[in-house]
């Protein structure tokens, strides 16, 4: 059972021979309130104007005629539906002699309004001039910011209606962005529309309110569609049915129960939360660039990626220079080329650079697929769609890895090169073939030794204790004796000295300190100002003299302490042990 509401909730919508009227009631409890539409048909043979006393050519294909006092609303995402919607709204409109009020906002603003009519409407300039048609931006016609007095807004409105029809005109016919609303103007906007819902009711006025998605919260759809009669849909895209009303497609539908509609509506909402957790969870986020505003709207996760503080961002050359990495602009535009191309396949990829509002920069891979319109030589695009994803810590890892290569590149020619001037100088100071073996062997032992070290490091380096220590281990604590702070070394410096301490060991084992129980060797560093300084000392061993020429050792280690390390090595023979002072640059 149901109870019928006011006459005034019943609203009525009309092509030349249908109309449909839109009932609005409660159950028996008036716990829930219902849409229900009837269709009429009219005879072909009943006259026109008997037929409809109240309407006005709408230029809209889903509903062809409007009933005076009708109020509806449209949902746009970029600026290309607005322009395939209200310009033959408008249009409908001026032919039909009626004052005519468009209020635009940045998504099809002004300029383009005027330019887009004017080729549809040639006397649309001195219909402008003759006061027919007002065409404003919405942020110089509202106070933007300001506490909104709805009542005053509607009274306002009411008056035009009156002027309309004092100057002659059959009516009033107006359309209004409503980008310009803020967040903390939402409550009163919503408190306007439904005086105006109300109060244009019997009057000579059309209404068409216009809103973007992208600036839309989860409710405010729902919210916007019960305080109008009607949604329409933009030109080749249609819209699902809401509730608390019905957009008519190829028919009229009855409007869903509250309740189920809620409950699709939570079903809806659980699925964007999932997806939306898919999507930051993979770094990834979309976005839809139209071509007829050269503007791109982000979803929150690509907002977040593209460091971004809004939705929109308009592709104009100030802006995409200021966004996107100058190395990287002509592979993008090349990449959007190609895939606008009527004869590609529409598909877009590409790999760039960002930047973040803290100045750094983001790689970023985009891709995405063009949407276009038409067949064969009518083909044009008319967007792109897509997703971008995080690619910043591959890059990284990428780069580190080129690095580690080159340095594996480079250590390893300097390795050989070492091995080379070892084998070499070996071979020619050695007194024969058995002893230059094991010298070689030995050397390239010692090298071997601190390239185990350094990779057990990564390869970042290595303490100077675990050098000394590690050269050093062979011999037992009584005969060794090690001293100094915690030095960390580069793989160079390590390499270089680890040969050093070899070469000063050997000689020790032969001719010095460790050639005897009783000896002992103090070595001993300390590093200040970017110098490190290490002091080998040779006690207990048997006497020692100057040798009488300078063995490969010693030339060694003077050449490699010079030219890898920008150091100076220098060696006194007294009685009682061996002296080598080595100075370095760390």
């Amino acid at each position: 059972m149901a109870v019928a509401l006011p006459a005034e909730d019943c609203q009525v919508f009309a092509s030349a021979q249908t109309a449909w009227i839109r009932l609005h009631y409660r159950n028996a409890d008036a716990s829930q309130a219902c849409y229900q539409y009837i269709r009429v048909e009219f005879p072909a043979s009943l006259p026109y104007a008997c037929q409809m006393k109240s309407w006005s050519p709408s230029g809209l294909q889903s509903a062809p005629r409007l009933q005076w006092g009708s109020h509806l609303a449209h949902f746009f995402e970029a600026g290309d539906e607005l322009h395939d919607l209200l310009v033959p709204y408008f249009k409908a409109g001026l032919e039909n002699n009626e004052r005519c009020l468009w209020v635009t906002g940045k998504a099809f603003d002004a300029d383009r309004a005027r330019s887009s009519l004017r080729a549809a409407v040639p006397d649309l300039d001195q219909r402008e001039r003759a006061g027919q048609i007002e065409i404003a931006n919405g942020d110089d016609w509202y106070a933007a910011g300001q506490k909104l007095q709805p009542d005053e807004l509607v009274r306002g409105l009411l008056q035009r209606e009156q002027d309309a029809l004092r100057l002659g005109y059959v009516g009033l016919r107006t359309n209004g962005n409503c980008a310009w609303v803020t967040e903390h103007q939402w409550t009163d906007f919503l408190n306007y529309e439904a005086l105006v819902q109300k109060a244009i009711r019997g009057r000579r006025m059309i209404c068409l309110c216009s809103y973007c998605t992208g600036q839309l919260q989860s409710d405010a759809q729902l919210e916007v569609m019960e305080r109008h009669d009607m949604a329409v849909p933009s030109p080749f895209r249609p819209v699902a049915l809401q509730r608390g009303t019905a957009i008519l497609l190829d028919g009229p539908k009855p409007v869903q129960d509250v309740m189920e509609v809620q409950r699709l509506r939570r079903e809806l909402e659980r699925q964007k939360r999932a997806f939306d957790f898919a999507m930051m969870a993979s770094d990834m986020g979309t976005w839809r660039y139209t071509l007829a505003d050269n503007v791109c709207l982000y979803d929150g996760n690509a907002q977040r990626l593209y460091g971004l503080t809004e939705a929109r961002f308009l592709h104009d050359e100030e802006g995409v220079k200021s966004k996107f990495h100058p190395d990287d602009l002509e592979l993008m535009w090349a990449r959007v080329a190609n895939a606008l191309d009527p004869r590609s396949d529409g598909r877009y990829d590409v790999e760039y650079r960002v930047k973040q509002l803290d100045g750094s920069w983001r790689w970023l891979s985009a891709w995405g697929l063009v949407e276009f319109e038409g067949e064969d030589d009518d083909r044009k695009p008319v967007a792109i769609a897509g997703a971008s994803r995080d690619l910043t810590q591959r890059k990284q890892a990428e780069e580190h890895q080129r690095l580690l290569l080159d340095e594996l590149n480079h250590r390893v020619k300097n390795t050989l090169a070492t091995v080379q001037a070892i084998t070499s100088q070996t071979l020619r100071t050695a007194r024969d073939l058995p002893s230059a073996r094991e010298s070689i062997e030995r050397r390239i032992h010692s090298m071997a030794r601190a390239h185990d070290l350094l990779t057990s490091h990564s390869w970042k380096g290595a303490n100077l204790q675990d050098v000394v220590a590690r050269a050093l281990e062979a011999f037992t604590p009584a005969q060794v004796k090690i001293s100094g702070e915690p030095v960390e070394l580069s793989p160079k410096h390590t390499l270089t000295l680890s040969l050093a301490l070899h070469e000063l060991a050997t000689n020790a084992t032969k001719y010095g300190a460790l050639s005897c129980p009783g000896g002992q060797v103090n070595v001993a560093w300390a590093a200040q100002e970017g110098k490190l300084r290490l002091t080998w000392e040779e006690r207990g061993g048997p006497p020692v003299a100057p040798p009488t020429r300078k063995g490969f050792g010693t030339r060694l280690l003077k050449a490699l302490l010079a030219h890898e390390l920008g150091g100076d090595m220098k060696i006194t023979y007294e009685v009682s042990g061996v002296r080598c002072r080595v100075a370095v640059t760390l």
